[in-house]
C-alpha cells in the first residue's frame, strides 16, 4: 500500500528564502517525491522539526493526499504489482492527457481472470471477440484512444464482409456483429470504471463511443429442440461398436444427452463437476447463472427410475463426484467437445441438422410446455433461469422442489424413452475373433 506525507526539507531553501512543499510517496519500500505548487517560509513551519504549522497549507496538502489515496484505492489489486514510479505517474496524471491503455492486453488479462475463476464459457466468448478484433486491425495491440465511432462502425462492416474462419467463431455465425461489439463495449466500460475516478476528478478515458453506435441486433435464436418422435428414436439408437482411442464419442454423446434431458436439461459443465448426490437427488449450483443470483442458482433434481442404468454406468466409485466424466476427460472443454463431435454423427444418422448438446435442454422445455401440460412458470423454475422480475420475491419464498419433480415426471411419462439397456458390446478385431466350435 502506498503511503503519503507532506514534507518540507531545510536543505532545499530557494534563493528567495522559500521552501517547496513536497508529497513524499513510499511504495514497495521505495521513496519518491512529488513537488507541489505551494511554497512556504520559515514562519509557516515549526522551528525545530520543520513541519507545517500553517493550517492553510496543511488543509491544501491533506486534500491532495486524499485525492492520491482515492486514486490508489481505485487501482485495487493492480497497485501491488506497480513500482513507486508507476504509482507517482498514475496519481499525478490526473488530466488523462498522457494516459493510454492497450485494450487487447487489458482484455486478455480479464479473460485470464475469467478462466481462473471457472467462467470458461465467458472467457472463450471474449477471447474469440478479441481475436477477431486483432484480425481486423492486423496487429496485437490497440490503443483505447483508437476506439472511436468510426473505428467501431468499420469493424462491424468488416465482420460482415469477413466471415469467421476458426471453429469456435463459426458457431457465432450471424450473431458475430452484435456479440463481438457488445463484448468490446463491456471491456471498454470495465476499463472506464477502473481507470476513471469522477470523485477525484480523474477522467483518463473520457469518451463513450458505443453510445453513438447502432450495434446490429442479435438474430432470433434458432430453435434447437427436437421432436418427441426423434427423441424416442434417439434413445433407441444402437451403440456404436467402432473402436477408437479412449471413450467412444458416439456412445458417450448418446448417454450424456439423455442424462441431461432426464435431469431437466442439466448443462455439461454441471454434469462434469457436480458432487452432491444424496437421498436420490442431485443438488448443484448452475454454473452459468450462479454468480448472478443471490441463491447461487441452486437446484435439486430427483433421479427418476429411468436413469438407474445410466447413473450406474457413469458412477464415480471414488465418491468425489457424482459422475466419472472427469476421469474420462481432463477438462470440461474436452468433455464438451467429445459430446458435440458424437452428436454430429448421431445427427447425421437421424437426419437432424447441426445437433447440439443444448438441444437436450431446449427439448425438455418444449415438450414440457407444449405437450406434457407443464405451466410456463414451472418450466422457467425448472430450467433455473434468472428472472429479474422475481429476484426480490424469490428471497422470501422457501424453496420446494415438488413442482419441479412433478413436471419432470410428467415429461418422462409422456416421452417413454428406452433407457434400460445401456451396455456397450466390447469390440473385438476380426483377427482376434474366435469362432464357436461346430458339432461334428
Amino acid at each position: 500500500m502506498a503511503t503519503f506525507k507532506a514534507e518540507v526539507y531545510a536543505h532545499q531553501k530557494r534563493a528567495d528564502g522559500t521552501y517547496n512543499i513536497k508529497i513524499r510517496v513510499i511504495h514497495q519500500k521505495r521513496k519518491k517525491y512529488i513537488p507541489t505548487t505551494y511554497y512556504v517560509t520559515k514562519d509557516d513551519l515549526t522551528r525545530t522539526t520543520f513541519k507545517l504549522k500553517n493550517q492553510k497549507y496543511i488543509d491544501a496538502t491533506d486534500d491532495m493526499i486524499k485525492k492520491y489515496r482515492s486514486i490508489c484505492d481505485r487501482m485495487g489489486e493492480r497497485l501491488k504489482s506497480m513500482t513507486v514510479e508507476q504509482v507517482v505517474d498514475a496519481i499525478t496524471n490526473d488530466n488523462g492527457e498522457h494516459f493510454d491503455l492497450d485494450i487487447v492486453a487489458y482484455a486478455r488479462q480479464y479473460i485470464l481472470h475469467l478462466k481462473e475463476t471457472g467462467h470458461t464459457g465467458n472467457a472463450l466468448s471474449y477471447q474469440v471477440a478479441i481475436n477477431n478484433l486483432v484480425r481486423f486491425v492486423g496487429r496485437d495491440s490497440v490503443s483505447i484512444k483508437e476506439i472511436t465511432v468510426k473505428f467501431i462502425n468499420d469493424w462491424i462492416k468488416w465482420i460482415k464482409e469477413n466471415p469467421a474462419r476458426s471453429k469456435p467463431e463459426a458457431n457465432h455465425g450471424e450473431r458475430a456483429q452484435s456479440l463481438y461489439i457488445s463484448q468490446l463495449r463491456a471491456i471498454h466500460n470495465r476499463a472506464k470504471k477502473e481507470f476513471n475516478d469522477e470523485d477525484a476528478g480523474l477522467i483518463r478515458i473520457p469518451y463513450s463511443p458505443f453510445k453513438r453506435v447502432e450495434i446490429p441486433k442479435v438474430p432470433v435464436t434458432r430453435k434447437r429442440a427436437i421432436s418427441t418422435d426423434l427423441l424416442r428414436k434417439f434413445s433407441e439408437l444402437p451403440y456404436s461398436l467402432i473402436m477408437q482411442p479412449g471413450t467412444n464419442r458416439y456412445n458417450l454423446a448418446k448417454d450424456v444427452f439423455l442424462l441431461s434431458f432426464c435431469l431437466i436439461g442439466m448443462n455439461a459443465v454441471d454434469l462434469y463437476t457436480c458432487t452432491d448426490l444424496k437421498k436420490g437427488r442431485i443438488t448443484y449450483q448452475r454454473t452459468k447463472t450462479k454468480n448472478r443470483r443471490a441463491d447461487k442458482a441452486e437446484i435439486s433434481v430427483r433421479i427418476e427410475p429411468e436413469l438407474k442404468a445410466l447413473m450406474k454406468k457413469y458412477k464415480d466409485h471414488t465418491g468425489q463426484r457424482v459422475f466419472n466424466f472427469y476421469k474420462l476427460y481432463s477438462s470440461v472443454d474436452s468433455f464438451t467437445a467429445a459430446i458435440n463431435k458424437g452428436l454430429k454423427k448421431i445427427g447425421d444418422d437421424l437426419g437432424i441438422d447441426d445437433l447440439e448438446f443444448y438441444a437436450a435442454r431446449h427439448t425438455w422445455a418444449t415438450i414440457a410446455s407444449n405437450e406434457a401440460g407443464v405451466d410456463k412458470y414451472t418450466v422457467h423454475t425448472a430450467l433455473n433461469h434468472v428472472d429479474e422480475n422475481m429476484r426480490v420475491t424469490d428471497i422470501y419464498i422457501a424453496k420446494s422442489w415438488d413442482s419441479i419433480d412433478a413436471a419432470n415426471r410428467k415429461v418422462l411419462d409422456y416421452v417413454k424413452l428406452s433407457l434400460d439397456d445401456v451396455t456397450e458390446k466390447k469390440y473385438i478385431p476380426k483377427n482376434k475373433r474366435v469362432l464357436p466350435k461346430q458339432n461334428l
